[in-house]
């Protein structure tokens, strides 16, 4: 089976020192044990993704190539993290798509990509969404669990502003989807008002499923999951972080299972009535080891035990499959 994977973080890992183009088990990086590379993305049938541009403050001893302290180091870190995947497309690792480019072929070996900006620190004004869009950014989430000046987040709290109302427009004129995971709930309802293009939550799991959670709103409430389920093409993709799958008071008694990610796509199709607009956002060992996948989904290779364990729920073939390839459905990833 192949994967449209809605959430990986590669340029972000690779900063941690890991060569992609190398095995897991001679990747090297810091964050260990690794399952993220080019090659076992290959293995276990990802053969289309959405990759990240991610910045985030220096503060707290978090510091790299990926950190900055004022808007302007934060636009080079991304432009840094673009030009990152566009050495790794002249060495045929990746194509990133395009909407002149067309499709590369089934049998073509290439990961194929589109860029997402998460957390939008690194748009210094509205009309730098231009640029990376001529970059390949498909999707913008216009906070991370911080903030930004466009939205509060999930950790920091706070509305969409003013600017970040204007930014949203902006995107829909640019056909760029919007993804509401790490915004604040707040922020989440103030977009559903103000954008008309696609919204998403590419890597968002179940609130009610996970009481106790530290940051609550970094997971979707009922009410959150209904309205998305309601909005036309909108998808859900769910998160395999464990500390995303399972209570806080059960991660020192257990190990997540693939039982509990059918879990969290059973509440939201249950629902909504229906599973269409479910998807794979796996955010896989992006700043964690694979020791916080489940213990039956330790990578990419392993995939194949959630189609199983969906299979084994109930889901009919023609339902899995649209599960591992929801994402070519969302407007303006026909070339991915």
């Amino acid at each position: 089976m192949q994967w449209f994977d809605g959430h990986l973080d590669l340029a972000y890992i690779a900063q941690h020192g890991r060569d992609l183009c190398e095995s897991p088990e001679h990747c090297g990086g810091t964050l260990q044990p690794a399952t993220v590379t080019f090659s076992s993305l290959a293995a276990g049938g990802v053969t289309r993704a959405i990759s990240t541009l991610f910045v985030r403050q220096s503060r707290d001893g978090v510091d790299g190539d990926y950190c900055f302290s004022n808007e302007a180091e934060a636009f080079r870190a991304a432009m840094r993290q673009v030009d990152m995947h566009q050495v790794w497309e002249a060495e045929r690792r990746i194509a990133i798509a395009k909407d002149e480019s067309p499709k590369t072929k089934d049998k073509d070996p290439l990961l194929r990509v589109a860029l997402a900006i998460e957390g939008a620190a690194c748009l210094r004004c509205v009309e730098d969404a231009d640029l990376f869009a001529a970059a390949g950014v498909r999707m913008v989430s216009l906070a991370w669990a911080e903030g930004s000046k466009w939205a509060g987040g999930d950790q920091s709290g706070g509305d969409l502003t003013a600017d970040g109302k204007a930014l949203a427009r902006h995107l829909d004129q640019l056909g760029i989807a919007h993804d509401v995971s790490h915004l604040s709930e707040q922020a989440f309802w103030s977009l559903l008002e103000t954008a008309s293009g696609p919204v998403v939550a590419s890597h968002s799991n179940c609130r009610t499923l996970l009481p106790g959670a530290r940051h609550p709103e970094r997971h979707l409430s009922d009410a959150q999951i209904n309205a998305l389920a309601a909005r036309p093409g909108s998808i859900i993709g769910i998160n395999l972080f464990a500390r995303f799958l399972i209570p806080p008071d059960e991660l020192t008694r257990r190990r997540a299972t693939c039982a509990d990610v059918v879990q969290h796509l059973d509440h939201v199709a249950q629902l909504a009535g229906r599973r269409d607009f479910l998807a794979l956002g796996s955010d896989m060992d992006s700043g964690f080891g694979a020791d916080l996948l489940p213990v039956d989904l330790r990578g990419p290779q392993q995939l194949i035990h959630l189609s199983e364990a969906l299979s084994a729920a109930g889901w009919s073939d023609a339902e899995v499959h649209q599960f591992a390839n929801r994402w070519e459905e969302l407007p303006g990833f026909g070339h991915v």
